[in-house]
């Protein structure tokens, strides 16, 4: 069973404890966690980034990392999800240019985007089915990615993607400025050895996949030891 970070969302947004919640069928998100990904960052590290085999993903502009279900009674993200039903690829078909573009696999070695719908679809996905099918899921976080906009969001706040360290609380502001509330923020190592460079930032989404403002305050998996400069790669 894959491991992962958890999210406490009560009156702050904070890292809880490595699991995963039982699922039954009765059980139906309060909300979803959309993670956007920042390529540029990935294909600078050490794993490095790989194209996938078919499509012409998105290089300049954050991608979708998750789409994650999220159970506020226990206040943990649904995964492996067991019950539900199997990945069929034709019911995305009318999908797949979108995400191709916008939620495409950059592992490596490179591999088809739609082995990485797959396991998301069968970690994430089928833990939210009393909420959305296969179709539906994946429809759900492209358009949640699309009513966020971030790169315009932290341009119009002067925030580019130079490879200059901006503050913290600039890039908290740009984000809340639109009404997007507070979001969770996690980083890769620079070259100096802190954990400072942009990876992907965390908003949250409805049950009808509309972006909404998460609760608590900002939470940070970055350096702080820089005082939370943030490098935003080229």
């Amino acid at each position: 069973m894959k491991l992962f970070h958890c999210f406490r969302l009560l009156t702050t947004l904070s890292l809880a404890s490595l699991s995963t919640i039982a699922f039954t069928a009765d059980i139906k998100p309060n909300y979803f966690f959309i993670s956007l990904k920042w390529p540029k960052t990935q294909c600078q590290s050490k794993e490095g980034s790989c194209l996938p085999k078919e499509g012409s993903p998105s290089l300049n502009d954050f991608v979708i990392h998750e789409f994650q279900a999220l159970y506020f009674s226990n206040g943990g993200i649904l995964a492996n999800c067991t019950t539900g039903t199997k990945f069929q690829p034709s019911k995305i078909a009318d999908l797949v240019p979108s995400l191709q573009k916008y939620w495409p696999s950059l592992s490596c070695p490179s591999r088809d985007s739609m082995q990485l719908w797959k396991e998301e679809w069968e970690e994430y996905g089928t833990c939210a089915e009393t909420v959305f099918n296969q179709h539906d899921y994946f429809a759900a976080a492209l358009r949640v990615y699309k009513q966020i906009n971030l790169l315009k969001v932290l341009a119009h706040a002067g925030i580019k993607p130079n490879g200059t360290y901006y503050p913290g609380y600039a890039i908290n502001k740009a984000i809340s400025k639109p009404g997007l509330g507070d979001i969770a923020v996690s980083c890769r190592d620079d070259e100096k050895g802190l954990t400072a460079v942009l990876d992907y930032i965390t908003f949250c989404a409805s049950n009808k996949g509309k972006r909404i403002k998460c609760p608590g305050h900002s939470f940070w998996i970055c350096d702080s030891r820089n005082g939370n400069y943030i490098k935003f790669p080229y």
